[in-house]
């Protein structure tokens, strides 16, 4: 069974977090979702309160990294931890997934420069290449998305990177979503 660990810090953007964690719950991918906070209750951008499963992301143990938008992201981009651990999954080749705001924390690390990406439009000074017109770019082991009108489909992206076609088509198709 593939793992995957999603973030979510204050005022991360909810639509993102869960509909990833709803699409990969549904595939069958045992999802851990890891407080960067002191506390397991996390609110996000829209005032909704959000449970973790743990305290901190349990480094290792996971096929994806997947990091929620939001404009608390901005606040992370000092977080030397939380850098040490995305470039460590990146190197191991494990899935790193950053949607609406989230890459620019890939951009800080220069993993962008290897990859197509896309991002929210508000991050389009900084992310010059970004291709915004794009709701989900997959480019090796990077994933991202443009903003929460994209979560499902980013969703389902990341699962096909850690499953298959047919599942996705599957997964999709109960959801009644475009694959």
């Amino acid at each position: 069974m593939k793992k995957a660990v999603i973030v979510l810090f204050t005022d991360f953007e909810e639509i993102e977090a869960i509909s990833t964690i709803d699409v990969l719950r549904r595939g069958g991918v045992k999802v851990t979702v890891a407080s960067l906070t002191d506390e397991l209750a996390v609110t996000g951008a829209h005032g909704i309160t959000c449970f973790a499963d743990v305290i901190a992301i349990p480094e290792g143990d996971f096929d994806a990294l997947i990091i929620p938008g939001g404009p608390g992201v901005l606040r992370l981009r000092g977080d030397k931890a939380l850098a040490k651990i995305i470039q460590n999954a990146y190197d191991e080749g494990k899935l790193i997934g950053a949607i609406c705001a989230a890459p620019i924390l890939l951009h800080d690390l220069g993993i962008l420069e290897k990859h197509h990406h896309t991002c929210h439009f508000s991050m389009a000074a900084e992310l010059k290449e970004a291709r915004t017109y794009e709701s989900v770019v997959s480019d090796g082991n990077v994933i991202t998305g443009c903003g929460p009108g994209a979560g499902i489909k980013f969703g389902l992206a990341i699962l096909e990177f850690l499953n298959n076609v047919a599942l996705v088509r599957e997964v999709a198709h109960g959801m009644m979503s475009d694959f």
